[in-house]
């Protein structure tokens, strides 16, 4: 014999899976208890009959009962139901779904929209201050611009961990590379993603409102500065004069650590890593120093003339010279070879992460693009009116509109010259797309990665390109791959020495002593950066901090961190 078990089924507000999560609102057994022993025995007989019969009654009757009990209810007693009835229909769909959907809900919200859904209760709290929610939060934002909304927040640096090992060694805070990593006994926990992506948020609006704290170093130098460059995961800054030594400062206090004697003439250039510097001088030398002791490793000889710029990885550096010559020094091999095209002196070399391209600009006004696996010119890019001071290609990663930009002006240019009427918005977009479609598809230098990121997102680019700055007082965009000018932005009234930029932003310093910060995406000057008396030689550029140095030996650093 077939014995089958009927099992009993629930709504949502009686499921016994579900009673602890019901909401406060609810009117729930123990509070029914307590307001029917107010009652005598004998009421307390007829109203629990009333309820059982309710409860044993079918979906049709148990509607015909509460009609009835409508029909008879006063004014008083409608306004009650009709209070009470409005938070019991409300659902936690948190509670009735399983934990993948829910979860998947909450994926869709930004981060508004969570910070709202932790203040309902406790249990939403929980799911809204899920580590991996936040941790997509800041892989959507940071360092990029969400292609949903449109922010982007700045990348975090490594900084923290340092600043908490630097108060060990007051003995020796000159000792960096001892505080580069801390030991793993010592290091805090990781924090949350939430507060990572607080934390950047006001960094972001700091940037945006041009927020800043801005602290000018006393002048050690007796000259102007012409390089620097800083560190914050190893709070310092190295600076190059004209006075022909080279400073090392402590970021945050500004205190000199240590001075590097040794060129015969003014250092032009400077760069360093973890371990050494490299600097650059009108005495014709390269000189590689131990920054964290002083003492000169090395002297590199071959120039005929100053040395203007220097640029290093870990496997080349290339230096460009007064004497119009690019060369390339192999740490590993000792080897050096020279690259000749230019007229006039070399003003900035570049090398690409990949280390087989090199960008240069000259005083002849000119760009170039070298191969350096075959030691040639690649393409000239032509176009500055006025000697190129720098000229600098993008990062990986480096996403932008410039194509896009350049793609509607192109279409604008035609239907003007073709008498052609003028179209909305939407159209040009739709046609500029239609030729960034086309160019990622015919193009065979462009990385898998870079043409599926232009054919799924039609208004970002992650094709390369050279941002040069120019005595013309002019900054201009490039296409590595083509040599085509992309973008032109004006703003500066005299000439453009110095520029550095990241993903979000880009800054750059002129002649006139002005700092001028500019969106990466849109091409618009955003604020300028006032203070400098002088023309503005050197600039570097971190997630919170602009670091600028002048003629006259001036360092000011805008801090846009927390604490602005």
């Amino acid at each position: 014999m077939n014995c089958t078990t009927k099992v009993p089924t629930y709504c949502y507000r009686h499921s016994p899976e579900l009673i602890k999560t019901r909401n406060k609102d609810d009117i729930d057994t123990i509070y029914l208890e307590k307001e029917l022993s107010t009652f005598s025995e004998e009421n307390q007989s007829q109203i629990s009959q009333v309820w059982n019969i309710f409860q044993q009654s079918s979906k049709q009757q148990r509607l015909l009962i509460l009609k009835g009990i409508l029909a008879s209810s006063c004014t008083p007693q409608l306004s009650y139901i009709s209070n009470a009835v409005k938070p019991l229909l409300c659902t936690d769909f948190t509670a009735v779904f399983p934990p993948e959907i829910t979860k998947q809900i909450f994926t869709l919200l930004d981060a508004s929209s969570l910070c709202s859904a932790a203040q309902v209760s406790r249990r939403w709290k929980l799911l809204a201050d899920d580590d991996t929610l936040w941790h997509r939060m800041c892989e959507q934002h940071i360092n990029k611009k969400c292609t949903k909304c449109g922010w982007g927040l700045p990348l975090l640096q490594k900084r923290k961990v340092v600043r908490v090992s630097k108060r060990a060694r007051s003995e020796s805070p000159c000792d960096e590379e001892a505080a580069a990593a801390p030991p793993a006994s010592k290091r805090v926990d990781r924090r949350p993603w939430k507060d990572v992506y607080s934390e950047r948020l006001v960094v972001e609006r700091n940037w945006r409102r041009n927020t800043a704290t801005c602290r000018v170093f006393k002048n050690e130098h007796s000259a102007g500065i012409s390089s620097l460059q800083f560190c914050e995961a190893q709070n310092i800054l190295i600076t190059g004069s004209y006075d022909k030594t080279a400073i090392v400062w402590n970021l945050e206090t500004g205190q000199v650590l240590r001075t590097l004697k040794g060129h015969a003439r003014s250092i032009r250039t400077l760069q360093f890593d973890d371990t050494k510097l490299v600097t650059g001088s009108m005495d014709n030398t390269l000189r590689i120093w131990n920054y964290h002791t002083g003492q000169c490793i090395r002297t590199l000889e071959g120039h005929t003339d100053g040395v203007v710029h220097l640029n290093f990885n870990c496997r080349i550096l290339a230096s460009g010279s007064a004497d119009s010559t690019i060369k390339i020094w192999n740490f590993h091999t000792g080897e050096c070879f020279t690259l000749s095209g230019h007229t006039k002196a070399v003003n900035h070399v570049s090398i690409q992460k990949d280390s087989t391209t090199l960008v240069s600009s000259s005083e002849d006004g000119s760009i170039r693009i070298w191969n350096l696996e075959k030691r040639a010119c690649a393409r000239v890019l032509s176009g500055h009116m006025a000697p190129v001071q720098t000229a600098i290609p993008s990062m990986p990663g480096f996403l932008h509109t410039f194509f896009k930009q350049q793609a509607k002006k192109s279409i604008l240019i035609k239907r003007i010259s073709s008498g052609g009427s003028s179209s909305s918005d939407e159209e040009e977009d739709i046609a500029a797309n239609t030729l960034i479609r086309r160019r990622g598809s015919n193009s065979s230098n462009t990385s898998d990665n870079s043409s599926s990121s232009t054919l799924s997102d039609c208004d970002r680019s992650s094709e390369q390109v050279v941002i040069s700055g120019s005595l013309d007082n002019t900054i201009k965009v490039w296409s590595l791959e083509t040599g085509e000018c992309l973008q032109t932005l004006f703003g500066h009234v005299q000439g453009i020495w110095t520029l550095a930029y990241d993903k979000l932003r880009l800054i750059s310093g002129s002649n006139d002593g002005s700092l001028k910060l500019w969106d990466i995406e849109s091409g618009l000057p955003m604020h300028c950066l006032d203070g400098h008396t002088s023309a503005v030689t050197s600039v570097s550029l971190s997630d919170t901090k602009v670091v600028s140095a002048d003629c006259q030996g001036e360092i000011r650093i805008w801090d846009f961190g927390v604490q602005a």
